[in-house]
């Protein structure tokens, strides 16, 4: 099992305190990786080179359960194309 440590925690709250509304993985991800140290944030995934898109890992896994936890928000991990048509609509 995977453990998050308390300071990805106290960030995931503060993150899901003032993003209550937005249920997209990468702006959750981002703004949770605002928020803490280096050494945390290399747990988190990458994109693939090529392709750019989202390609969670096991933690990613957790945090995202954790985070629907916390705020009762289910977070989507959507493609590349889905994010940029999501935001050229705002």
């Amino acid at each position: 099992m995977i453990d998050i440590h308390d300071r990805v925690k106290d960030q995931i709250r503060f993150v899901a305190g003032y993003c209550a509304d937005c249920d997209d993985w990468v702006t959750i991800k981002k703004e949770i990786m605002r928020g803490i140290p280096s050494h945390l944030r290399k747990h988190f995934s990458r994109r693939h080179p090529i392709t750019k898109n989202q390609q969670p890992n096991n933690f990613d896994r957790v945090v995202i359960n954790y985070y629907k936890k916390v705020s009762g928000v289910q977070l989507v991990i959507r493609t590349l194309s889905e994010r940029r048509e999501m935001f050229d609509v705002l």
